[in-house]
């Protein structure tokens, strides 16, 4: 049986699941590949067969880190547009904080999990997931009373993804929060 380094079994487990994360997300950080589940192991200090008592494969663990990141970013997101002055301020605050948490390796799961099945659909949790993230964008742009806020919203989306991209490659952020402004800033000006 093995070592138990907790008051009990139940902390044991949690602390045990606590490093696999830990150690799932400094792989993905560093490598922006999907880790395996014996890389991750030797990562968290624990043998290649215990892992498999919290983790099937690769793609469960990657869900289960989705779980753990996408609350954040949607409550990143949502505390920015909701602290903004105006509806335009708020399409803004939106994309920086996206772009700022791409920057910091959020996005970095949910990119591992797409490279499972890149040409497939998405899961019913990531769906789910995208969806929320994109909700306090919608807001702002319905209050912006822009024609066919959801289609707005897709291509505000794609600004943000190539944005990311940069930020993913090293620019500098305040220069891509830059082009951010020239892309968004006018959403929504009646001319």
């Amino acid at each position: 049986m093995p070592r138990i380094n907790a008051p009990t079994v139940a902390e044991h487990r949690a602390q045990q699941e606590r490093g696999i994360m830990e150690a799932t997300f400094a792989l993905l950080h560093e490598t922006q590949a999907p880790p395996t589940l014996a890389e991750v192991a030797k990562r968290a200090g624990i043998s290649r067969t215990a892992i498999y008592q919290y983790y099937k494969s690769p793609q469960e663990l990657l869900r289960a880190a989705a779980r753990e990141v996408y609350p954040r970013w949607i409550a990143r997101i949502t505390e920015a547009v909701n602290s903004a002055a105006t509806p335009q301020d708020a399409v803004l605050a939106y994309a920086y904080a996206c772009v700022d948490q791409v920057a910091e390796g959020g996005h970095a799961v949910g990119t591992a999990l797409a490279s499972f099945t890149p040409d497939g659909p998405l899961d019913d949790q990531a769906e789910q997931m995208h969806i929320s993230a994109q909700l306090p964008l919608l807001g702002a742009l319905e209050a912006l009373e822009v024609e066919d806020p959801p289609a707005i919203a897709n291509l505000v989306m794609s600004v943000i993804h190539a944005a990311g991209q940069m930020a993913d490659q090293g620019a500098d952020l305040d220069a891509v929060h830059r082009h951010l402004n020239v892309m968004l800033r006018h959403i929504g000006n009646k001319s």
